[in-house]
């Protein structure tokens, strides 16, 4: 599933100058909110954190209603402290693959949701010295809404789920991110 999806992710990468100059292809840039969700079986408990994320991709459009979209998710430097006092930091990023569908509202504002997989990498520690480097493979669910300024440019705001970025045993790291950018349609 890994190489399929890393394959994926290279073919896309290596198509995007072709499908640049098609009807249809965009590239974007998303920053905003990641939220990182640890749950420890071991402390019987969960922590949060907030940090600022982003994200870069390219799609294409089949049809004014859907396409297929890839791309790079940064969480940013992230700690959640549990009540006891031990931590978990670090960070994650994924490469994803996602069909979309999109349903135009008017000329100028859309409503659209993705599904797709992710391959994430995390780099966290622990308060205890443990040091984790580990990839895993999970869904990846988004919904967002896009406002058309002209034929090029769109703002888009996005609400994406990376899923259990981190799974160790019972242990688990989920990130989402709730990000604002902008979209560049060729």
């Amino acid at each position: 599933m890994k190489q399929t999806l890393l394959l994926a992710a290279l073919g896309l990468a290596l198509s995007a100058p072709v499908v640049a100059y098609a009807d249809g292809s965009y590239i974007g840039v998303n920053a905003g909110h990641t939220d990182q969700k640890v749950f420890a079986e071991g402390i019987n408990g969960t922590a949060k954190d907030t940090s600022t994320g982003y994200k870069l991709y390219g799609g294409y459009d089949f049809s004014k209603n859907f396409g297929v979209e890839g791309g790079y998710m940064d969480s940013g430097n992230g700690k959640a402290v549990f009540s006891n006092g031990f931590f978990v930091a670090g960070k994650t990023t994924s490469l994803y693959v996602a069909a979309t569908g999109t349903v135009p509202l008017s000329d100028q504002f859309s409503l659209f949701a993705k599904a797709g997989v992710a391959s994430n990498r995390a780099k966290l520690h622990n308060s205890g010295g443990v040091y984790f480097d580990q990839r895993t493979t999970s869904p990846v669910l988004g919904i967002g809404a896009a406002y058309t300024v002209n034929k090029n440019i769109a703002l888009v705001i996005e609400y994406e789920d990376f899923g259990k970025t981190v799974k160790i045993d019972n242990d688990y790291l989920k990130t989402n991110l709730l990000a604002i950018g902008a979209r560049y349609k060729f």
